[in-house]
């Protein structure tokens, strides 16, 4: 018997665990992000229910419309490439598909990095690079020494509003705010990037009030608003100051005190760790959905930390170049964020 030498898939895929009579149920969304373009749909039993195809691979994932519709955050491989792990995490094009796959409408953007959101307002907002200017970028502290993008440029981030038709209706740049000196890189990354944002969405209260730090958070992604004002954010533990032992969690913090309000983590904690990308969720019922995103694992836990059910990503493939960092080489299911769903929300299904 031949063995699979993929260590993911050999431990198994597809659903690993269902407690029907504490999960919240629904569906579950997933964009492999080493997909050609295919973002699945599976019941609670983990049976494909539906999938969407795109003829752009996805620039990092895909949610639910209120109608119904999907938005499609997807990657425009014919833009340029800034520095080798741009085509990796860049994006660019920006769909609303309806069920079947065709495209409602449609935005882009060449310096678009990881996360897109629509607003209450029905514009995106969108994260997106533009170079420093050298005396901005001389302000920069810490990274690997020497590892500026070619002619030693650093881009920094920054957050755009942007109308269906393109047009940039609101800019907000990361080095007006927020000081070099307050917000190093991490050694352990190149400086071709600063500060490097994941996640963009919209509070309830638009202002900025707040923030928490590295003494709570270690490359954390998907902090966002609950409806009681908390922030639920997965924290992937990568070079946390606090231990030598690698491990995530997901926490709801009281972003007026920095408090932690409810966290999940394994036992042993090391079981459960994803060192980039990944999501979480808080489900109607109270229970927490979890995408450990490095590995493709979908989980659902509750409040008390059980975990009631289980799905494993069962699409692998290689990055069409092998393009990045040592990570993104071999095939793999990683996701950057995944969603559950109620049926109410697949009306056509």
């Amino acid at each position: 018997m031949t063995v699979d030498q993929n260590t993911l898939r050999r431990r198994g895929v597809g659903l690993i665990a269902h407690d029907p009579a504490r999960s919240y149920g629904g569906y579950t969304l997933y964009t492999p992000i080493t997909s050609a373009g295919e973002i699945h749909l599976v019941d609670i039993e983990g049976r494909p229910v539906h999938t969407w195809n795109s003829p752009h691979p996805p620039g990092r994932q895909a949610q639910l419309l209120p109608d119904g519709n999907l938005f499609y955050a997807a990657k425009d491989t014919a833009g340029p490439t800034l520095f080798p792990i741009w085509d990796v995490y860049h994006g660019g094009i920006f769909q609303e598909l309806a069920p079947d796959s065709t495209v409602l409408r449609e935005a882009r953007h060449p310096f678009h990095h990881h996360d897109a959101s629509l607003l209450r307002n029905g514009n995106l907002v969108i994260t997106v690079v533009e170079p420093l200017d050298p005396a901005d970028a001389a302000r920069i502290r810490g990274g690997i020494p020497g590892s500026e993008a070619p002619g030693g440029v650093i881009y920094g981030d920054v957050v755009y509003e942007l109308t269906w038709e393109g047009r940039e209706v609101w800019r907000w740049a990361a080095i007006d705010h927020l000081d070099p000196e307050e917000y190093p890189l991490d050694p352990h990354f190149a400086r071709e990037h600063w500060p490097m944002a994941n996640t963009v969405n919209e509070r309830a209260d638009g202002s900025v009030l707040w923030r928490i730090g590295p003494d709570v958070l270690a490359q954390q992604h998907h902090p966002h608003e609950l409806e009681d004002g908390n922030i639920l954010v997965f924290d992937n533990g990568t070079y946390r100051d606090t231990t030598s032992v690698p491990y995530s969690r997901v926490l709801e913090l009281d972003p007026r005190t920095g408090k932690e309000v409810w966290s999940y983590r394994d036992n042993p904690p090391q079981n459960f760790y994803s060192p980039y990308m990944s999501s979480a969720q808080r489900l109607p019922n109270g229970n927490t959905f979890i995408a450990e995103g490095s590995f493709g694992r979908l989980i659902e836990v509750t409040s008390t930390g059980d975990v009631v059910w289980e799905f494993v990503v069962p699409q692998f493939r290689s990055f069409a170049d092998g393009v990045g960092l040592e990570s993104s080489a071999g095939a793999q299911n990683s996701v950057f964020r995944a969603y559950r769903y109620s049926a109410d929300r697949l009306p056509w299904l």
